[in-house]
């Protein structure tokens, strides 16, 4: 006799569901704890190596970086890039850069964003840009890095 909307008592589809649902609970709630750097209002200066952490968490965007330093004879060292800025009305996050990152190699530019996850004490999590995260956020890290190779410098975009 079927005990669900599905086949039955311990069915496939059944078994399937319940590992699928909290492997969805953890996708949504990664996604709602991001923090939108986009929207800090500065820019500062970093080098492609201080990006590096981020860079390895993808192993074709660490191939695609490598291919573009070969191509024009440069190390990360070499390279200047730009990123968001926290600035100097975050409490301990003040001069921490963010994505996206904008870096120029060559004749091409490369715009690297990550889902940013903001944090203060005891792990409380900031989505948004508050008064209260400024005050009290203490971290950031990133992950899920995303990029694109342009043509044009993209902060002309954004």
């Amino acid at each position: 006799m079927p005990t669900g909307s599905f086949g039955g008592k311990n069915s496939l589809e059944e078994q399937m569901f319940a590992r699928g649902v909290p492997f969805m609970l953890v996708l949504v709630a990664s996604s709602a704890m991001a923090l939108d750097t986009a929207k800090l209002d500065q820019w500062g200066s970093l080098g492609l190596e201080e990006l590096t952490s981020l860079i390895d968490k993808s192993s074709q965007l660490k191939g695609a970086v490598a291919e573009a330093l070969v191509k024009i004879n440069k190390k990360a060292d070499d390279i200047r890039c730009e990123g968001t800025r926290f600035s100097n009305r975050w409490r301990h996050l003040s001069g921490e850069r963010a994505s996206p990152y904008i870096c120029n190699i060559g004749d091409k530019w490369l715009e690297i964003r990550a889902t940013a996850r903001v944090t203060g004490r005891r792990g409380r999590v900031f989505e948004t840009i508050t008064p209260e995260a400024m005050k009290n956020a203490t971290d950031i890290s990133e992950t899920n890095p995303t990029w694109k190779w342009t043509d044009q410098d993209p902060r002309a975009t954004l």
